[in-house]
């Protein structure tokens, strides 16, 4: 009977752990949080056929490009051949309209993140991750276009490795060089055992021209990363960590050293580098309600926020956009252009473009 009543009270000693243990997962995800949506500014959305998960910005020119692609078709399972492209908004011509940046592109592309890369001579080169149809046993592949004339661009070289395992966003530092955030572990061994569980991390790759190797091994589900104007400094958001690491990068060889980690109230996704060095994360304040998105298309919040690192690892972070998805669901990235914000979503047809006050 000892034995049973002992048996017992592990049993339930268990089940408050495991219960209590979901409280916290529930909690960091923003599932008790109440939504309180406001931002200074107004917004109009411009109706697309597709989403854009990621966009850039080409300042100089006043040109923003959009990784565009109906996920929301394939969401729902019913895109078996969907394909994308990149898409330009011209933001010096009004009313705005979406225009194909691609002169040309490879038979199958389904675009994820985008990265400009503008040489010290002002040549310009997107980049962009192109996901297989059968992501895990196809490789995963990042297209290089480059521009011919202004707004205009011809594919030039697609790049393949082991180590993009399951990218999620890049950045570009050269011509042919870019780092890579994954946001899975690599397969096998301990560390995709432990991220089964919510523990693991998920490798930073960098591709130096020639080849790729992994330059950070316990980034927590890496959402988006950007680098700053004089390439010296990464940053990426980790979305299971809720928080954006800054790297110091050596330019010389990639390798990577870390600042700091800041902890940000959201889980975040893609980061957008602004005219004055600001970071711009957008981020899931809700990721129990981006799940139930997927699962049935109910709304999930969208977040921006800005972020000015200080010394030491310090930061401001300010909260500029909160809405519960009415205005646009699972937004996962915000650029700047001057006064203006422009949010993209993971599935949501369409861009909201902001006036901020």
């Amino acid at each position: 009977m000892r034995v049973i009543k002992g048996f017992l009270k592990i049993i339930g000693i268990l089940v408050l752990v495991a219960g209590l243990g979901t409280l916290y997962v529930l909690n960091r995800g923003g599932a008790f949080r109440k939504i309180e949506p406001h931002f200074a500014g107004t917004c109009e959305s411009l109706p697309l056929d597709a989403s854009a998960e990621d966009m850039t910005v080409d300042r100089e020119r006043g040109f923003v490009y959009l990784s565009y692609l109906d996920r929301q078709s394939l969401v729902k399972g019913d895109g078996t051949n969907v394909q994308g492209t990149i898409m330009r908004l011209d933001l010096n011509r009004q009313p705005l309209a979406i225009e194909d940046a691609l002169l040309d592109k490879p038979a199958h592309l389904r675009t994820h993140g985008l990265s400009l890369y503008v040489d010290p001579a002002g040549k310009r080169s997107l980049f962009v991750i192109n996901h297989p149809v059968n992501r895990g046993t196809e490789p995963e592949l990042v297209e290089v276009f480059d521009e011919v004339e202004p707004g205009r661009f011809r594919h030039r070289e697609t790049f393949a490795s082991p180590l993009f395992n399951s990218p999620n966003d890049m950045v570009a530092v050269g011509p042919r060089q870019f780092y890579v955030a994954n946001d899975k572990a690599l397969k096998g061994g301990l560390a995709a055992g432990l991220q089964q569980l919510g523990i693991g991390a998920s490798p930073l790759t960098y591709f130096d021209g020639s080849e790729a190797r992994v330059v950070a091994d316990d980034i927590a589900s890496g959402g988006g990363i950007n680098v700053s104007a004089d390439g010296g400094t990464l940053y990426v958001s980790e979305t299971a960590g809720q928080r954006l690491r800054v790297l110091e990068r050596n330019p010389a060889d990639g390798s990577v050293t870390e600042k700091a980690r800041i902890g940000l109230p959201t889980s975040p996704d893609n980061v957008d580098v602004a005219a004055d060095g600001s970071l711009w994360v957008t981020g899931h304040a809700n990721t129990v309600k981006l799940i139930q998105h997927f699962i049935n298309g109910s709304p999930a919040p969208t977040q921006v926020l800005r972020v000015v690192p200080g010394a030491g690892g310090a930061a401001t972070v300010d909260e500029i956009y909160l809405n519960a998805g009415d205005q646009i669901s699972a937004g996962s990235v915000g650029v700047t252009y001057g006064k203006k914000l422009l949010i993209g979503s993971i599935t949501a047809r369409q861009v909201l473009v902001c006036e901020m006050s």
